[in-house]
């Protein structure tokens, strides 16, 4: 209010001593439009030149003034650090080893040896088919099989005596082979009713029922899964192709559990889905305690970016002009004044921004200071204090 009064008080003067020009009161008095316009301009030009003269008096105040009060701001010094930017993405879990078994012959389900929640172990025995007489057939071919292997032994010694005709040695060794692999595929027949894990892991559910008819491949009859070794998936945007790589540092949190696991990427897929322009990745986590379920959702936060001797920032000692360019107040020195610095507005160029913090490429060094509190109330080269840094 001093100032204003100040600076009407000078123009007063300055009409009051000007002969040539008629008064402000006297133009608005002529009704002139144009009279009160070129009045204005007038006026406007007596501001500017006031206010230029009252800038030059304040510098040299500031200059002259040991004792002036001083804005007083909070600083910090800019130091390097080891700067590591996340992306995240929502992903699911899953697992490789979640099977449904089917039968692979049409048969009668006699009955379960597990039970629902049992840990099995790989090969172990878990449901036993009927076999529609195909232990008796197989019995009967080895006993064939027998026959023939008599056969074709004593037909071998009497060709290696030079005793009977090749071609009853040829026959009785076809005879003998054809029988092996006859036996071999009824054994792997019969072998059929006996369903069996195929890994370790747990019996999820016992889909049929004992005594139902079974389709081959169509009739489910147990579902078991491994959850040991859990499986993270997820699609992800084109665009972080080139920044993402396998083994890159990963922290997976899954919401539900309310815990994040530490891991790395396994796999990058190299095809791009083109319906949504996205890449798959896979995060592979261990499960001992079983606490991590199929189709889980998950969030996986990816490093896709590090620099070892970074300069960041708080994001909110960062500001903008009405061009888009950012900008810090800087702190330099004030000639010899202990504690007095002057605030030089600082171009400077942004990197990546994580949470509250952003990297600055250029524009600035370690050992720099730059003002926190009382950032807003600053202008360029003016005279601050810090208070505490």
């Amino acid at each position: 209010m001093k100032y204003f009064i100040a600076l009407f008080s000078l123009l007063f003067l300055l009409q009051c001593d000007s002969t040539e020009s008629p008064t402000t009161a006297a133009v608005i008095e002529s009704r002139s439009l144009e009279q009160i316009q070129l009045k204005k301009a007038e006026v406007v030009k007596q501001l500017n030149t006031l206010e230029d003269e009252l800038q030059l008096l304040n510098s040299a105040i500031n200059q002259v003034d040991k004792k002036q009060k001083f804005l007083l701001v909070s600083a910090i010094e800019l130091q390097t650090e080891d700067y590591q930017h996340y992306v995240s993405f929502q992903a699911n879990l899953t697992t490789d080893q979640n099977v449904v078994i089917y039968p692979e012959l049409p048969a009668i389900l006699n009955q379960f040896h597990v039970k629902e929640g049992e840990q099995v172990s790989q090969g172990q025995l878990l449901a036993s088919l009927s076999d529609s007489g195909l232990q008796d057939q197989l019995e009967q071919m080895q006993l064939q099989l027998a026959l023939a292997k008599t056969t074709f032994e004593r037909q071998k010694r009497l060709w290696d005596q030079k005793i009977g005709s090749e071609i009853q040695y040829l026959q009785a060794q076809t005879q003998y082979k054809s029988l092996q692999k006859s036996v071999a595929q009824m054994e792997d027949q019969v072998a059929k009713t006996q369903l069996t894990a195929p890994f370790d892991g747990v019996i999820d559910h016992l889909i049929a029922d004992a005594g139902s008819t079974l389709a081959p491949g169509m009739t489910p009859v147990l579902r078991i899964v491994n959850l040991d070794r859990m499986r993270v998936s997820a699609e992800v945007p084109e665009i972080h192709l080139p920044n993402i790589q396998k083994k890159s540092p990963t922290k997976v949190f899954i919401p539900l559990l309310n815990q994040t696991y530490a891991a790395t990427v396994q796999s990058v897929g190299n095809f791009i889905n083109p319906n949504n322009r996205s890449f798959r990745l896979e995060i592979e986590l261990e499960n001992p305690k079983g606490e991590l379920k199929p189709n889980m959702t998950a969030e996986i936060n990816v490093n896709d970016y590090r620099n070892p001797t970074a300069i960041l920032v708080d994001s909110k000692n960062i500001l903008e002009d009405q061009k888009g360019a950012t900008y810090v107040y800087k702190l330099v020195p004030y000639e010899n004044q202990e504690n007095v610095f002057t605030a030089t507005k600082t171009y400077v160029e942004i990197g990546k921004s994580t949470n509250t913090q952003t990297e600055i490429l250029s524009g600035l060094n370690p050992k720099d200071q730059i003002i926190e509190e009382g950032l807003r109330l600053v202008q360029d080269q003016q005279l601050v204090k810090i208070i505490q840094s």
